[in-house]
């Protein structure tokens, strides 16, 4: 296939021989080319065919993105895939367009907190973890140190590649906003890093995900030990209240009595 355009050493514009526009990705597969050179297929590492307006914009981003921020996305990709996270057209997009924004607004002092960081940490270790490196290796390409904020919004990217990223988000946004009742509820400091702690954290992830499927848990024959463990804290009929409401009133899902069970069960292991 030919070029028809050289965005940098590692994006090239092509016509396919079936006579279809795409955009091809590789470590040095445009380096020293011009519009009419042959490519050399063997460094083709992505193809993506310009089919739709989405692949249009990605087109249009090329121009302004440098190399080395490809060469840092390449490099991130490789490391996702790796690790199992085979990446999409759409979300190869996402990243190296988050990657190069994020390095413009940290070239200009400009912060951007990520509210949900703790609990991407907690819930998405391993996409945290990717996240992590993807860091060192935006430094090592880019010569910019991006603050750890920028790890979570990069595994929110991974996450995405598996979930639906407004399903993730969702998910986090829960979790965060139960953790919070609890803590305010009993008026303590929860430690995050205890197992109890992580096995609550980990049980509100799952509700938070049959919540958002629409899927109950069904689990008969709980009612006299629930009643029992409701009574073992003065608070913990409030603190049912308080996340039953809060799942009523953002998500229009009302706690079964077997989800309130296994979350007692959870709040008495801490309480």
């Amino acid at each position: 296939m030919r070029s028809t355009k050289i965005f940098n050493n590692s994006a090239v514009a092509v016509i396919t021989p079936s006579g279809q526009e795409a955009i091809v990705l590789g470590n040095g597969i445009g380096f020293r080319k011009r519009p009419g050179d042959e490519i050399d297929d063997s460094k083709i590492q992505k193809v993506y065919y310009v089919q739709d307006v989405m692949q249009r914009k990605f087109l249009q981003m090329l121009k302004d993105v440098q190399p080395r921020v490809m060469d840092a996305a390449e490099r991130i990709i490789a490391m996702a895939e790796e690790n199992g996270c085979t990446m999409s057209s759409q979300a190869t997009i996402s990243l190296i367009d988050h990657i190069s924004f994020a390095i413009e607004r940290q070239n200009n002092g400009l912060a951007l907190p990520n509210l949900l960081l703790h609990e991407t940490k907690l819930l998405y270790r391993k996409e945290y973890e990717l996240g992590r490196r993807s860091l060192a290796m935006i430094q090592d390409c880019c010569g910019v140190t991006l603050p750890e904020d920028e790890a979570g919004y990069i595994a929110m990217h991974i996450i995405s590649i598996s979930v639906d990223q407004n399903a993730a988000y969702d998910v986090l946004k829960f979790v965060k906003a139960a953790l919070d009742i609890i803590k305010q509820t009993y008026g303590i400091v929860l430690d995050h890093e205890s197992i109890d702690a992580m096995r609550l954290i980990t049980h509100l992830k799952f509700l938070a995900q049959r919540m958002f499927q629409n899927h109950s848990w069904e689990d008969e024959g709980m009612e006299n030990m629930y009643e029992m463990l409701l009574d073992r804290h003065p608070q913990n009929r409030l603190c049912l209240e308080r996340l039953d409401g809060y799942c009523q009133n953002a998500f229009g899902y009302t706690l079964n009595l077997q989800e309130k069970f296994y979350l007692l069960v959870h709040l008495t292991k801490i309480f």
